[in-house]
């Protein structure tokens, strides 16, 4: 069964993309809630979930990258929503060169924050000063269903402040508009030794018999947020 960010750093530098067939991908984000040799609990928003991290487990720090590391030749992961036919790149993973060939492919993906809401059309306003009454959280951002495609960029194009790139894999390509509102960050390969109580965190793994299993551990720092 295929998986979209990969299960293990093997020593060809690619993520092992086959898993047992009675297991299930399953992916959690949230925060580190606390890490021993061999396992990890991160809070999320449901609540606590315990994650076994078995020798080959890779871990990466994820740090803001741009436009300017996205060009053919290289390997990135987007996360995109269709708009019609075609697709827009809600955020943008840029692969170091030794995870090239990491869990190549198209595929379904997860419901994840609409990033091409965010930054977009300026609209005029007021200023209001006055004693606060309430405060009331806002509504939350809208969430939209994606797909994640991991592949080498053939070609990357500039349109207006973003990129249209054509992105391959075995199989096939996709033709992907990178917007400026989207998110781009990139993998920097670590050690668990980067993972630190209270940061963000994302995992990719499986999950068997009720237990989940971590393939991929993906952390920033404080106060950054992981927008894949």
């Amino acid at each position: 069964m295929k998986r979209l960010l990969g299960l293990t750093l093997a020593a060809t530098g690619s993520l092992a993309l086959a898993t047992a067939a009675t297991a299930a991908p399953v992916r959690v984000r949230g925060t580190v809630a606390a890490i021993t040799p061999g396992a990890l609990t991160v809070r999320t928003a449901t609540g606590d979930v315990a994650v076994a991290l078995p020798p080959g487990t890779a871990f990466v720090t994820v740090v803001p990258s741009d436009l300017g590391h996205v060009a053919p030749g290289g390997y990135v992961g987007a996360a995109s929503k269709a708009v019609g036919d075609k697709l827009v790149a809600l955020s943008l993973i840029v692969f170091p060169p030794s995870m090239k060939g990491a869990a190549e492919g198209h595929a379904a993906y997860d419901l994840l924050p609409d990033t091409t809401l965010s930054g977009g059309a300026r609209s005029a306003s007021s200023m209001t000063n006055a004693n606060v009454k309430a405060i009331s959280a806002g509504p939350a951002a809208p969430h939209v269903s994606s797909t994640m495609t991991n592949g080498s960029v053939a070609t990357a194009t500039k349109q207006g402040g973003g990129r249209y790139l054509t992105v391959t894999y075995k199989g096939g390509e996709e033709h992907i508009l990178v917007p400026p509102t989207a998110p781009i960050v990139a993998f920097v390969p670590g050690a668990a030794s980067i993972v630190k109580p209270g940061g963000p965190v994302f995992v990719n793994g499986d999950k068997t018999n009720g237990k989940t299993t971590a393939g991929l551990v993906a952390v920033a720092n404080r106060g950054q947020t992981i927008p894949f």
